[in-house]
C-alpha cells in the first residue's frame, strides 16, 4: 500500500528528476570540499588541551585518591573472599547470585532510572534520586573493588566538565542565600554523579541495551498515564495557557510529571533512545510491535501542548533521520507537509499563538527576559549562585512591571547559566555540550559498532533538540528534567567509549552489533 501511495510516486519521480539529480552533483561537490576543509579539520581533530589536562598536578593528585581506594578495596575484598571461601554463602553466591537478572548492576542501575521517571509528581521527592545516586555509586564502587568493574578517573570526564563542576562549587561563595545554593548543589552532585555511573558502567551492547530497554519502558508508562490523562480530563490552567487566544485547547496532559512543559522535554530527551531500542530488537515481530508503540510519546508529545518542545522534537527527527539515512529527508518532509491537514483544530490554534505577540506567555517571557538580562549585566563574571532563592533577592530589583511577582528563574537555561554560575560556568558548560555534540558526530560516522552509531545518533539529536527547548525555558527548574540531560549525557560518553573499545576489539564480536 505504501509503495503504491501518492507520496511513494512523488518521491520516486522526485529522485528521478533532473532537478534532484543536478542539485545532489552540487550537494556531493560542496561534501568532498568542506569536508577537507580547515574548518571541519579544526573542528573535528583531537583535543589538545586534553593530554595536558591529563598529566596536570590536578588530575595525577585525583588519579592518586582514585587508585588508593582502588588497592584499599580490592584487599578488603580479597579479605573477605578468604575468609568465606569454602563457605554456605559462597556457594548460594556462587549459584543464584551471579547469573540472576535482577542482581546486575546495570539491571539495578536501569530499574532506578525508570523508577525515578514513572513515580507520578505528588509522591515523588529529590532526595530519593540522591539516595539511589549515592547507592548506585556505592554499589559501582564495591564492583571496581571485586574486580568486576574498571576504575572510571574523573580526568576522563573531560577538562569543560570539570571546570563546570567548580565552578558550581565556588559558587558558594557568591551566593546572596547560602542555604538555598548548598540544596541546589547537591542536586547537582547527584546528576554528576548519574552522568559518572553511566559513562563508566555502559561500555559493552549488553549493558547499554538493558538500560535502553528500561529508559523505553519509562517513556511507554508515562505516555500511558498521559493518555489515562487525557480521558479522564485535565483541567485548563490559566497558568500554562493564554484562554483567550487558545479556545479549544484542551488541558495539557503532565503524565509523572506535575507540569506538561517538563514532560514535554523529557519526552525530547528520552524518546529517541527509545526509538533506538525498538528499532535494535532482532525478533521482527517484537521490533514492529515497538516501533508501533512509539505513536504513544509522539501522541503524548502532541497532548502536552508545548510549542518549544513540538520545534524541538522537530529538529530532533531531522537531525536524526539526517544521520540515519539522508536520502529519507525529503520523504520525512512530504510527511510533515501531508500531516498538517489531519492534526487537530487545537494543535493549530496552538502554532498559531507561536510568534503571537499578544499571547501572554510570550509577552510574559519577554519581560522576565528584560530585567534578567540587565541584572546579568550586573554580575554576569562571578553570578549570583546557584538556586531560585539568590535570584529571588536581586531579581525584584531589575523586574519589569509587567513580570515582577511569580518569577522563580529566568525562563532560559544558558541565561540562567550566566546567572547563577557566571562567566565560568557558562563558558565551560557550553563548551562540554558543543563538545559532546562534536565528538559524538565524529564518533558515529567512524564506529563499527552498530548500536554505539544508533544510540550516538539519537543522543546527538535529543541534544541538539532540547538546546532549543533551553533557549526560551529553563528546562533545568524541575530536577527529574535536569538529572534527565546529564543521564542523556552519560549515555553518550558511554557509547563513545563502547566505540572506541570496538575499534580496539576489547569487546568480542559477539557483542558487536
Amino acid at each position: 500500500m505504501l509503495s503504491t501511495s501518492i507520496l511513494a510516486k512523488l518521491y520516486v519521480l522526485w529522485m528521478q528528476s533532473a532537478v534532484y539529480v543536478f542539485l545532489r552533483s552540487i550537494y556531493r561537490a560542496f561534501s568532498r570540499g568542506f569536508r577537507n576543509s580547515t574548518i571541519v579539520h579544526w573542528f573535528t581533530r583531537e583535543s589538545r588541551l586534553e593530554p595536558i589536562y591529563r598529566s596536570s598536578l590536578f588530575a595525577r593528585i585525583f588519579r592518586a585518591i582514585f587508585d588508593f581506594f582502588d588497592r584499599l578495596l580490592h584487599a578488603l575484598w580479597a579479605a573477605i573472599r578468604r575468609a568465606g571461601d569454602g563457605s554456605a554463602t559462597q556457594r548460594f553466591v556462587r549459584r543464584f547470585c551471579r547469573s540472576s537478572f535482577f542482581l546486575k548492576f546495570e539491571t539495578i542501575l536501569g530499574g532506578a532510572i525508570c523508577v525515578m521517571f514513572i513515580v507520578p509528581h505528588d509522591y515523588w521527592s529529590n532526595s530519593y534520586a540522591l539516595l539511589f545516586a549515592a547507592g548506585l555509586f556505592a554499589l559501582y564502587v564495591i564492583l571496581v573493588g571485586a574486580g568486576k568493574r574498571k576504575i572510571y578517573y574523573l580526568h576522563e570526564m573531560g577538562f569543560p566538565l570539570m571546570l563546570f563542576m567548580l565552578a558550581c562549587v565556588f559558587s558558594l561563595g557568591l551566593s546572596f542565600d547560602r542555604s538555598d545554593s548548598l540544596r541546589i548543589l547537591v542536586l547537582y552532585v547527584t546528576a554528576f554523579l548519574f552522568l559518572y555511573i553511566i559513562s563508566a558502567d555502559l561500555t559493552t551492547p549488553g549493558r547499554m541495551e538493558r538500560l535502553l530497554g528500561f529508559l523505553y519502558l519509562a517513556v511507554m508508562l508515562t505516555s500511558l498515564f498521559a493518555f489515562y490523562q487525557r480521558v479522564v480530563g485535565v483541567a485548563v490552567s490559566a497558568s500554562l495557557t493564554d484562554l483567550s487566544l487558545n479556545k479549544g485547547v484542551p488541558g495539557r496532559v503532565f503524565s509523572s510529571f506535575g507540569n506538561p512543559n517538563n514532560y514535554a522535554e523529557f519526552l525530547v530527551m528520552m524518546a529517541p533512545l527509545a526509538a533506538v531500542f525498538a528499532a535494535s530488537r532482532k525478533n521482527p515481530y517484537w521490533r514492529l510491535l515497538l516501533i508501533l508503540g512509539m505513536a504513544l510519546p509522539f501522541g503524548a508529545l502532541l497532548m502536552t501542548y508545548s510549542r518549544s518542545c513540538w520545534i524541538s522534537m522537530l529538529l530532533c527527527c531531522i537531525i536524526f533521520v539526517y544521520y540515519a539515512d539522508k536520502k529519507l529527508l525529503p520523504v520525512f518532509f512530504m510527511l510533515c507537509i501531508a500531516s498538517i491537514p489531519v492534526l487537530p483544530d487545537s494543535i493549530m490554534t496552538r502554532i498559531g499563538t507561536l510568534f503571537n505577540h499578544a499571547d501572554s506567555s510570550n509577552r510574559f517571557r519577554l519581560y522576565i527576559w528584560e530585567g534578567t538580562t540587565q541584572m546579568a549585566k550586573d554580575y554576569f563574571p562571578g553570578g549570583i549562585g546557584l538556586g531560585p532563592g539568590s535570584f529571588a533577592v536581586l531579581y525584584p530589583r531589575y523586574a519589569n512591571p509587567h513580570a515582577l511577582i511569580g518569577v522563580p528563574h529566568s525562563h532560559m537555561v544558558y541565561l540562567e547559566l550566566v546567572l547563577e554560575l557566571g562567566l565560568l560556568g557558562f563558558v565551560s558548560y557550553m563548551w562540554y555540550m558543543l563538545r559532546l555534540w562534536k565528538d559524538s558526530a565524529c564518533k558515529l560516522l567512524k564506529t563499527n559498532c552498530r548500536l554505539a552509531r544508533c544510540v550516538l545518533i539519537a543522543c546527538l539529536s535529543s541534544m541538539v533538540g532540547i538546546a532549543f527547548a533551553f533557549g526560551v525555558e529553563y528546562v533545568w527548574y524541575y530536577p527529574r528534567t535536569f538529572f534527565t540531560w546529564f543521564i542523556l549525557a552519560g549515555i553518550a560518553v558511554a557509547a563513545m567509549r563502547m566505540s572506541d573499545e570496538a575499534a580496539s576489539g576489547k569487546i568480542c564480536n559477539g557483542e558487536l552489533q
